[in-house]
């Protein structure tokens, strides 16, 4: 009978089976359960190993089209945990977690320098929340990366059943948005968006003229649970503001300013119509609910105005509504 002892690095696992007659001892290392390939694969060469990208300038929130800075740094590291000072050879850049199906980012294969990659070019082509990288080493694993929902329900990377040689931690979550602004750098009142769009939901916002960001993104996030009509806009600040959504439709014959909903999607809870608590959504890992109309007893978010365009009572009316948003990142949906 053989007893199996298990010791973790974070990289390595290492499995020594130990002959019950102990006449022998058999110490097997490698990484996760593969055979260890030479490191400096592609261009450089210290001990044996593995090799895998680690994130050490993690990837941000960027503007679609542009290149993402500060630039994506990544370190390829021995089973030690050390820099392969010596690897000179490529390091690509793909998703760990992508749940739109989005098209990969150009300038995301760079040759290393002693052992470290710098993508100054890296820029993404399509909008969208929560995406993750993974860096991967050519020739240290025949394999493919990991599935995105391994990524998203496995807390402890290291000990994900399955991962491959050559492929490191995920990196932290970004956003690609669709307009990027520093508020507080010229004067004025206020840091506006410009307008963005989603399958006939279109949204702007500002926010006051001090220090800090207002982001905006249309479309790119699943449908939020609480409404299916309109698309998805999103405005991610740490300032308070206010939002202005439209939505031109066939909803049917209604009084828009009765029933008109905007649905919100906050990592925040919040108060939704009626007074009821938003309800946190699993799926898109944040709270969702109707937002209600402004009073001055209930704080932000809320609806402080809804307009028609077309008439109350008309077929395919036209509605806008200004929302005031406390600091953070809403989803908004109306319909």
């Amino acid at each position: 009978m053989r007893t199996p002892l298990i010791h973790g690095s974070g990289r390595v696992w290492r499995v020594a089976s130990l002959a019950a007659s102990g006449a022998a001892v058999v110490l097997t290392i490698g990484a996760f359960g593969a055979a260890p390939a030479q490191a400096g694969g592609g261009g450089g060469g210290g001990g044996e190993g593995p090799l895998v990208g680690v994130f050490v300038g993690q990837p941000s929130t960027t503007q679609v089209n542009e290149a993402v800075t500060p630039a994506v740094v990544v370190k390829v590291e021995n089973t030690d945990g050390q820099i392969d000072w010596d690897y000179k050879g490529p390091v690509i850049l793909q998703y760990a977690v992508n749940r739109l199906g989005a098209p990969l980012p150009t300038g995301n294969e760079v040759n290393a320098v002693h052992g470290t990659a710098t993508f100054p070019e890296l820029t993404f082509s399509a909008v969208g929340f929560g995406f993750e990288l993974v860096a991967q080493i050519p020739g240290e694993s025949e394999s493919e990366g990991p599935a995105p929902w391994q990524w998203q329900w496995q807390s402890d990377w290291s000990w994900m059943p399955g991962f491959g040689d050559g492929m490191g931690q995920p990196s932290s979550p970004f956003d690609i948005v669709g307009q990027l602004l520093h508020c507080g750098e010229s004067e004025g009142s206020s840091c506006t968006t410009n307008t963005v769009s989603s399958d006939g939901t279109s949204g702007s916002a500002t926010a006051p003229n001090e220090p800090g960001t207002l982001e905006a993104t249309g479309g790119g996030f699943p449908a939020l649970s609480c409404t299916r009509a309109g698309g998805v806009v999103s405005f991610s600040s740490n300032l308070a503001k206010t939002i202005t959504v439209s939505f031109t439709g066939s909803l049917g014959k209604q009084d828009w300013h009765k029933s008109v909903s905007i649905c919100w999607g906050s990592p925040t809870p919040f108060t939704t119509k009626f007074g009821f608590p938003a309800q946190f959504n699993p799926v898109n890992d944040e709270f969702e609910g109707l937002l209600p109309f402004c009073s001055a007893y209930r704080p932000a978010p809320c609806v402080s105005s809804v307009w028609s365009g077309s008439g109350s009572w008309s077929w395919g009316s036209s509605v806008k509504a200004t929302i005031q948003a406390p600091a953070g990142d809403p989803h908004i949906t109306i319909g």
